[in-house]
């Protein structure tokens, strides 16, 4: 199962951001034009870019990725090459144990949380507030109390995301933005035996809400 993962560095250059959610805030200020809001499928993620599961994709160059506007650090991050994974199906023991859990990169969710869009000259405002989903991949069958505690956060929360971007719309081009849910990744290695000491050789990603991506294009 192809996963899209991107890692990030801290640079000078405003470009990527990613989150995911349940309960959105919309602002968009249109000059001379329309603009509207609007759920569904990422339709401006080029299939090519999306995992072979549907739930990633890796930012292109329109995707600006914001950490939560809350958080320290919470500047604008560059995501400057992809990495897959690929996780078996899940297997039939238990394992008890996960170990060595450490982060690993950032990914962008499919999920389009909001999107506006509008005709230029205007400046679109895409402010987004939701509750997001934890999310787990696996290479073994592992209960998920023990994914969290491996982590040392719980994987089966939701988390806010919180983030603002605005994008000017040239005069005469129709603007585009859309919001997905930004993901920290993080890899555990699995053990097994009484006292979690054996290792297994497989391994556990558990995605944790930090942001959000923002698409946004003109045409």
């Amino acid at each position: 199962m192809k996963q899209a993962i991107f890692r990030s560095q801290q640079r000078g250059i405003a470009t990527m951001v990613a989150a995911a959610g349940a309960a959105v805030a919309l602002t968009a200020t249109v000059g001379s034009g329309v603009s509207y809001a609007d759920g569904g499928s990422p339709l401006g993620v080029p299939a090519s870019s999306i995992s072979a599961d549907g739930k990633f994709f890796t930012p292109g160059p329109n995707t600006v990725v914001k950490r939560n506007a809350s958080e320290p650090g919470g500047a604008v991050l560059l995501a400057d090459n992809a990495s897959p994974i690929a996780p078996a199906p899940a297997g039939t023991t238990d394992y008890y144990a996960i170990k060595n859990a450490h982060q690993i990169s950032q990914s962008c969710g499919t999920n389009l949380l909001q999107a506006t869009s509008g005709r230029g000259k205007t400046t679109l405002v895409l402010s987004v507030e939701k509750s997001v989903a934890a999310t787990v991949t696996k290479e073994v069958k592992v209960d998920l109390k023990y994914i969290s505690a491996g982590m040392g956060w719980s994987v089966t929360n939701t988390y806010s995301v919180k983030n603002e971007t605005r994008f000017e719309v040239p005069e005469g081009k129709w603007g585009n933005v859309q919001a997905f849910p930004l993901y920290d990744v993080y890899q555990g290695d699995a053990y097994q035996g009484v006292g979690g000491d054996l290792p297994t050789g497989k391994k556990v990603w558990a995605y944790k809400p930090v942001g959000v991506c923002f698409n946004q294009w003109a045409q």
